[in-house]
C-alpha cells in the first residue's frame, strides 16, 4: 500500500510540473494570458482534439509536440496506477485500514502485540483464548490471516520500532505490551519507544542472547523471555514431574475450556468485597473461582492457599484459577475497566465499536 502511495503520489507530482511547464511555456513562447495557455495544455494533454485556442507559431508546434509526447506518457502512467490502485482492491485495503484505526483508537486496557511469527504466535493464541483485547502489530500481516483463519483480528501493519506506530497502536490507552520480533535489536527498539512513550506501561520482551537481558531492563522492560531457557526447564519438569506437566498442558491447551491461572486486583471504588472473609464472600457461588494464592501489600507478601477466614483488602491481588469467562464476570464485579463506553469485546478478545442506541 505504502508503494502504490508513492506511484501515485509521483505521478500526481509529474503531470503537474508538465501542467506548470506547458501553461509556462504558452505564455513565453505566443505571449498569451494564463487561461488560454492553461486550456491550449490540458486539451493537448487529454488529447481531445478541439483545436487550437489561437494560431501557433512553428516554435509553438515544435513546443506543442514535446508537451503532447511528454505529458501522454505520463499521463497514461497516472491512469495505470489510479486503476491497479481499484482493480487490486487497494482502496478498499486503504479504506478498512482507516476504519481498523478507529477501532484502536477507541480501545483501553488493551495490549500491543509486536510480531506475530514464533513467540509471538502463542502469545497471540493465549490473548484470544483469555479474551484479552488486544492489537497486532507488525510490517507485514499477509501471513496472519492464514495463521488464524477464524478471528477478525484487530491489526496495524506498520513498522513496531517506531514511535509513530505504537501512538497509532493506542499505547496511552494500552494496559501492556509485549515484543516479539525476530531479533535482540528490533525487540530493543520496541522496548525503548515505548517506554519513551509511555513511563507506565508493563512492557514483556523477547530475549535470544542471555546476555542481553540486562540490556532490556535498563531501557525499561518489566519482564524478559528466553526461549531456550523456557524450553530447558520444561524438558526438566517433564522428566520430574510429568503429572503436573500434563496437567498444565491440559489446561492451556484444552478448545473446549479456556482454564486458566489469573491474578484479579481488588480495587476501591464500588467494591463491598473489601474488609470482608473469603467465607462471606462465597467466591465459589459468585464466581465459580478458587482462590489459591494473595498477593497482600499489608503487609506486603504471599499468602498461599488462604483459609476460609482470611479478610480481603483494598489493593489486594488475588491469584484465582478457573476458566476465562469466570475470570472476565469476576474483574467486572470487582469494578475492572475492561474497555470504554464504546467498546466491547468479541469472543476472539479483539474489541468493535458498540453499536449506538437508536434515536427516538
Amino acid at each position: 500500500m505504502h508503494s502504490l502511495w508513492k506511484r501515485l503520489l509521483f505521478a500526481f507530482v509529474v503531470l503537474a510540473a508538465v501542467l506548470l511547464a506547458g501553461v509556462a511555456g504558452y505564455m513565453t513562447i505566443e505571449g498569451w494570458n494564463f487561461f488560454d495557455s492553461f486550456y491550449m495544455t490540458v486539451i493537448s494533454l487529454t488529447t481531445v482534439g478541439y483545436g487550437e485556442v489561437r494560431d501557433l507559431t512553428t516554435n509553438g508546434r515544435i513546443f506543442t509536440i514535446f508537451l503532447l509526447f511528454s505529458g501522454m506518457g505520463i499521463l497514461a502512467y497516472g491512469m495505470g496506477t489510479f486503476t491497479a490502485f481499484l482493480v487490486e482492491g487497494q482502496l478498499m485495503d486503504y479504506l478498512r485500514g482507516r476504519q481498523m484505526l478507529k477501532k484502536i483508537k477507541r480501545m483501553r486496557n488493551h495490549f500491543i502485540l509486536c510480531g506475530y511469527r514464533g513467540e509471538g504466535r502463542y502469545a497471540l493464541e493465549e490473548l484470544i483464548k483469555t479474551k484479552t483485547p488486544h492489537v497486532v502489530v507488525d510490517k507485514d500481516i499477509s501471513e496472519l490471516k492464514d495463521i488464524f483463519p477464524e478471528h477478525d483480528l484487530l491489526v496495524l501493519e506498520s513498522d513496531p520500532t517506531r514511535e509513530q506506530t505504537l501512538v497509532q497502536a493506542n499505547l496511552e490507552h494500552a494496559q501492556g505490551l509485549i515484543s516479539a520480533l525476530s531479533t535482540d535489536s528490533e525487540n530493543l527498539l520496541v522496548v525503548l519507544s515505548a517506554r519513551e512513550l509511555s513511563p507506565t506501561i508493563r512492557i514483556i520482551s523477547c530475549v535470544f542472547d542471555r546476555d542481553s537481558a540486562q540490556k532490556f531492563q535498563r531501557v525499561g522492560a518489566n519482564g524478559t523471555v528466553m526461549a531456550d531457557f523456557i524450553g530447558g526447564l520444561r524438558m526438566a519438569s517433564e522428566a520430574i514431574r510429568p503429572t503436573v506437566v500434563s496437567f498444565l498442558d491440559a489446561m492451556l491447551r484444552d478448545k473446549d475450556k479456556t482454564l486458566r491461572i489469573e491474578e484479579v486486583t481488588v480495587l476501591e471504588e464500588g467494591n463491598d468485597w473489601i474488609g470482608k472473609s473469603l467465607r462471606d464472600i462465597d467466591f465459589p457461588r459468585q464466581t465459580g473461582l478458587l482462590v489459591v494464592a494473595v498477593k497482600s501489600l499489608d503487609p506486603e507478601k504471599h499468602i498461599y492457599n488462604p483459609g476460609a477466614d482470611y479478610v480481603v483488602m483494598k489493593e489486594d491481588v488475588l491469584i484465582v484459577i478457573g476458566g476465562a469467562e469466570q475470570i472476565f464476570k469476576m474483574k467486572t464485579l470487582l469494578g475492572h475497566d475492561l474497555g470504554d463506553s464504546e467498546t466491547e469485546i468479541e469472543a476472539d478478545g479483539s474489541a468493535a465499536p458498540r453499536e449506538a442506541p437508536a434515536k427516538s
